[in-house]
């Protein structure tokens, strides 16, 4: 009868908590602490404001453990009521149902009986939710504070890389940061998917989703990730590109490094341009190490690789500090790029006004190139005013003005590819960019032209200056002619 009375006091017991909401109470902990995390992180906040949100966040917090507590002191206190009822009408003693409740076998039934009654009533009390929401934000609320608290700063990252460092100091071999491999353009030039051919084959390892939130040290949490984290189902990144990702996909992560030891290159609205001949002892060294880490989290692999659109801002930069280093640069036609421009920044304007997590996870590692987090690279003739990125001729000056400085900024060790023609004819490109990496065996290059489809038709761009399409167009020739394999057709514009 004891059993059976514990067993009563169990169900009071979530019975409380669930009338009382106290999940409800506990996650609105979370979120506030979530909340005051992204407000100190918020480089357009004053000082003042983070003060006064953060005081608010604070009693917000008290009120919140307050009632955390009030609720569970009322589960507590049902359960208690309804096993001391049952020894009041002598169904059973008080220290015949102590030592039943203490013991093993109780404990763990009990414990498993509670979670499975937890889970039933959330199946039966379950609100439909927004599919395409969760898809375009896959992040729990303790996911979001975990990454928030990794992005708030960028000290605690380095010190943690530090520390890595020294516990994994026979691990990381020097030689494992030697020829390097740099992928960089426009974002939409063809760049995700030349990481995910190249980063597939057995030279080279790069930062994949396991690593986030604390990319800076991918042996320690890659290690302790791995006991949460497992490998599973893929789904389509939120550029709605038709690009899946798991949590071993390869993703361009490199920014948050630049962002912690060159601050002040980030403005609110704009990134600067880097001093080929800048020096940064510091910086060089971490890069070095974190290059053999990540190389380290693969076995076979031999190379760095990574995927870095802003990189394009300081070729010359990672030429002279790498100077064995290769840095690929796909190059794709100027108006289906635009085209392609112009429609994530409309996506993710609209994400990250909907979704705030969304705009502080891009900002967080360093990715400045859409919506909300918008933050151009501030190269010659490129536009002065984001006002204007709703329009084609906006990125079409930001294109022009970009790769005129990649023209003059890359070195011999430069591999420029045309996109367009790698996807068309990948068979003929693919064993000329094997030669060019100096890749162990060009036979692996067979994998990548299988994920290569051939380009869409190059799109009518409404709207857009003529004279700029025009040179546009004469760029990208020049641009082409400096690519492997290069044999462009005439430019033939078709509107789809």
């Amino acid at each position: 009868m004891s059993v059976f009375a514990l067993l009563l006091g169990v169900v009071a017991f979530i019975a409380v908590l669930r009338v009382l909401e106290a999940q409800k109470v506990a996650t609105g902990v979370l979120n506030t602490t979530q909340h005051a995390l992204s407000v100190m992180m918020n480089s357009d906040v004053t000082d003042e404001e983070k003060e006064m949100q953060v005081r608010r966040a604070s009693l917000k917090l008290l009120g919140g453990f307050f009632g955390i507590a009030a609720i569970g002191t009322a589960a507590i206190g049902a359960s208690v009521l309804v096993v001391w009822g049952g020894a009041v009408f002598d169904f059973y003693a008080v220290d015949q149902a102590i030592s039943v409740a203490l013991g093993w076998p109780f404990i763990l039934g009990s414990t498993a009986a509670a979670v499975a009654l937890w889970i039933g009533l959330d199946r039966l009390n379950k609100v439909p939710q927004d599919d395409a929401r969760r898809e375009e934000v896959p992040y729990s609320p303790m996911d979001k504070a975990l990454h928030d608290f990794a992005f708030a700063s960028s000290d605690r990252q380095i010190r943690l890389g530090r520390l890595e460092n020294r516990l994994y100091r026979r691990s990381i071999a020097a030689e494992r940061a030697e020829r390097p491999v740099f992928i960089t353009s426009l974002p939409r030039a063809g760049t995700t998917i030349m990481l995910e051919g190249l980063s597939a084959l057995p030279d080279f390892a790069s930062a994949t989703y396991r690593h986030m939130p604390f990319t800076l040290s991918p042996l320690l949490w890659g290690g302790f990730s791995k006991s949460f984290r497992k490998a599973g189902d893929f789904a389509e990144r939120a550029h709605g590109d038709g690009i899946s990702v798991g949590i071993d996909s390869p993703e361009a992560f490199e920014e948050m490094l630049w962002m912690a030891f060159w601050p002040e290159h980030y403005a609110s609205d704009h990134i600067t341009l880097w001093d080929g001949r800048a020096n940064d002892e510091g910086f060089e060294n971490f890069f070095r190490q974190h290059m053999a880490k990540i190389v380290a989290t693969k076995p076979q692999a031999v190379r760095y690789i990574s995927k870095n659109n802003a990189n394009i801002a300081r070729l010359d930069l990672i030429q002279r500090i790498f100077p064995d280093a290769a840095t690929v640069l796909p190059v794709r036609n100027p108006r289906a790029q635009v085209k392609s421009l112009l429609r994530q920044h409309e996506r993710f304007t609209d994400l990250h006004r909907r979704e705030p997590f969304a705009r502080r996870y891009m900002e967080g590692i360093g990715h400045f190139e859409f919506g909300g987090a918008l933050r151009p690279i501030r190269f010659d003739g490129a536009p002065g005013k984001m006002a204007g990125a709703k329009h084609a001729d906006f990125w079409l000056r930001y294109w022009i003005a970009a790769y005129e400085h990649v023209l003059k900024t890359a070195g011999p060790n430069a591999i420029f590819v045309d996109h367009d023609a790698l996807c068309e004819d990948p068979q003929r490109i693919l064993p000329d960019l094997g030669h060019a990496l100096q890749l162990q065996d060009g036979t692996d290059m067979a994998s990548f032209a299988s994920m290569l489809r051939a380009p869409r038709p190059v799109p009518h761009l409404e709207g857009a200056s003529a004279d700029l399409l025009h040179k546009a167009d004469e760029l990208h020739i020049r641009l082409c002619d400096r690519a492997i394999g290069t044999s462009h057709p005439p430019f033939k514009e078709i509107s789809i």
